[in-house]
């Protein structure tokens, strides 16, 4: 036991400041979504990739199913609707069956929509699988934000396994009664009852909380002490510093024209 505490500690030690990992995770969407290039989105989802399958707190194959479940549908209605459906007169088209037509121009949007929506989709599931309720609150409040604004987001990733759980629990309730719980019918029909639960239950723990955080005096000018201790030091308050002001620097370098890099037009074309 000691030495799989000593183990956990290590691994905490290893990791950067909350403040540092919101930092850096707002500098990148703001890359994304400044910079109209899919060598952008690119780069971070394989950055990310990395880090998830180095990271001793997030499980690769969990961040893989997240990612997956939510941007494969979405590619697949943007190659429809953009890809095939591009209302555009003068465009290049690469293969053509009845109204259905796919274009390099359509194409090209739907890919660089796909990619920025995957790199938006990887960041966060990386962020929220790594991260729990404390360290969001204490990096939020080391930026200094109102502490009611810090205990709102830190509270919506602390509900997340709240809501598995009692998700769960509703569903076996329903199977100990004999629902064939496993039919997606069912479940379709069962579906009314468990979000109008849910949005119950979670409303009565939110104000739970709030009400414990009050009789606590936990109020805007309460002192900013952290609830876990997280490494911090010289080269991550220059890189809190640093980040953002690169990020500024890339993007009107972008919006100027001086940025050197290929577009989804550019690069689909060259193919």
């Amino acid at each position: 036991m000691p030495a799989t505490v000593l183990h956990r500690e290590q691994q905490a030690t290893r990791r950067w400041h909350p403040a540092t990992e919101i930092i850096v995770l707002a500098c990148a969407l703001l890359l994304v979504f400044g910079i109209p290039s899919p060598v952008v989105p690119i780069t971070i989802i394989g950055a990310t990739l990395i880090t998830a399958t180095v990271s001793p707190t997030v499980r690769l194959r969990s961040w893989v199913i997240g990612v997956g479940v939510v941007c494969l549908p979405t590619l697949l209605v943007l190659c429809v609707v953009q890809g095939l459906f591009y209302p555009g007169a003068e465009v290049i088209v690469l293969w053509q069956l009845g109204p259905a037509r796919l274009t390099v121009e359509g194409l090209a949007i739907a890919v660089q929509i796909w990619l920025r929506v995957a790199a938006l989709v990887s960041l966060c599931a990386l962020f929220g699988l790594g991260a729990d309720s404390a360290r969001l609150f204490d990096g939020l409040r080391a930026l200094r934000l109102p502490t009611s604004v810090a205990y709102i987001c830190a509270s919506t990733i602390g509900l997340v396994p709240l809501i598995r759980a009692r998700t769960q629990q509703i569903v076996e309730a329903r199977a100990s009664h004999g629902w064939d719980v496993s039919s997606w019918r069912v479940r379709t029909t069962l579906l009314p009852g468990i979000v109008t639960g849910l949005f119950t239950s979670v409303l009565i723990e939110v104000e739970q909380r709030h009400e414990v955080l009050e009789q606590r005096g936990l109020t805007e000018s309460t002192a900013a002490t952290s609830l876990q201790d997280h490494s911090d030091g010289p080269d991550q308050w220059l890189l809190r510093r640093g980040v953002p002001i690169i990020t500024v620097v890339l993007v009107v370098c972008s919006v100027a024209g001086v940025l050197p890099l290929p577009t989804a037009d550019q690069l689909i074309g060259g193919v």
